[in-house]
């Protein structure tokens, strides 16, 4: 779960209960809490505010969405469809840099958000097993 530590994230654009109103906007993972699942967010104005994982949306891997994109190439404007094949093309080769400029690329629009980004909760319910398995390799759960 350290590996969450400065990941970019986007609170969800929806999100209807916001007490610090950063719907929509960019920011990184600053702490990981593994008890309840809050993750401090830093913000680019130095403002930090707690959010639960649902609340907050990723890019999704480059393997996964160059593979949905293609599925779906027949159903999406040319326009979108740049759009995300530059986030992917990022993904698989960008800087960490890039990559959280690829995350303010996908609030172009509904569509591209939804196609480009997965809530976080997602992704750490595919990591914990993975984690859980190297907890026990190393003997620590005996």
């Amino acid at each position: 779960m350290k590996d969450l530590i400065d990941k970019p994230v986007l609170v969800h654009p929806h999100l209807t209960t916001d007490p610090a109103e950063r719907q929509g906007q960019l920011g990184t993972v600053s702490h990981v809490s593994y008890d309840n699942e809050v993750i401090e967010v830093s913000f680019a104005d130095g403002r930090r505010s707690l959010y639960d994982t649902d609340a907050l949306l990723v890019l999704k891997p480059h393997s996964e969405l160059f593979r949905e994109l293609m599925d779906a190439l027949k159903q999406m404007g040319p326009q979108d469809f740049k759009t995300l094949l530059r986030i992917s093309m990022i993904l698989e080769n960008g800087t960490p840099r890039q990559h959280y400029e690829a995350l303010g690329m996908a609030l172009v629009n509904e569509q591209v958000l939804r196609f480009a980004t997965t809530p976080l909760s997602s992704r750490l319910e595919l990591t914990l097993p993975q984690d859980r398995d190297r907890f026990w390799e190393k003997g620590a759960g005996r």
